[in-house]
């Protein structure tokens, strides 16, 4: 390692304000990564190749091929589920077709599986039973309902009759990322907007 290459520093240089520019965006939306960990797998795989690449360069050239084919398999296991031999294109949709100011941010209480509740309901625009929101989503009608009735507790779905629900006002709000900060506590949760 007598002097830098210049294509190597060039690439360096490029791929460190890259890989920065990543983790502060990521930074930011952090319910994005919490929820979706498909797009830190994808993450590490670019951070990997633009910052990792060049330095293996320099330190021991003989590798890079060996980086930048780890890092194209993690890109590669970030845009596609194996398990499910699915593209991910719903999933990356719901991440990439929004503002940024728009990403939900889920209070405490919620768990991943409301937004798919969430979002099962308000794609039909009907009442659903938990049965037929646990068909469509993949999970249990235990745990479903269980959901169905902790959402209804803070106002994001209603109980229409025993067993039948339908999305809010501030379920659609939340959404489509209006509703900055769900309430956290039984007092806010009686409020439906």
């Amino acid at each position: 390692m007598v002097g830098l290459d210049p294509f190597v520093g060039y690439n360096l240089a490029i791929g460190t304000v890259v890989a920065l520019e990543l983790l502060y965006l990521l930074s930011l939306e952090a319910p994005v990564t919490a929820y979706r960990r498909f797009v830190l797998v994808t993450v590490a795989g670019l951070v990997l190749a633009v910052v990792g690449g060049p330095i293996v360069e320099l330190v021991a050239p003989r590798f890079v091929h060996w980086v930048h084919g780890v890092a194209a398999l993690l890109v590669v296991f970030g845009l596609y589920d194996p398990v499910t031999n699915d593209v991910r294109t719903t999933e990356w949709a719901r991440v990439l077709l929004t503002e940024p100011s728009q990403i939900r941010r889920p209070a405490e209480w919620m768990t991943p599986m409301d937004d798919e509740i969430l979002a099962a309901l308000h794609s039909t625009d009907l009442v659903l039973t938990p049965a037929v929101v646990a068909f469509n989503t993949g999970f249990s009608r235990k745990e479903v309902n269980r959901r169905l009735i902790e959402l209804a507790d803070h106002g994001f779905v209603e109980k229409v009759e025993r067993g039948k629900y339908r999305l809010t006002r501030r379920g659609k709000r939340y959404l489509q990322g209006q509703l900055q900060t769900p309430p956290s506590t039984d007092t806010e949760a009686g409020v439906r907007s």
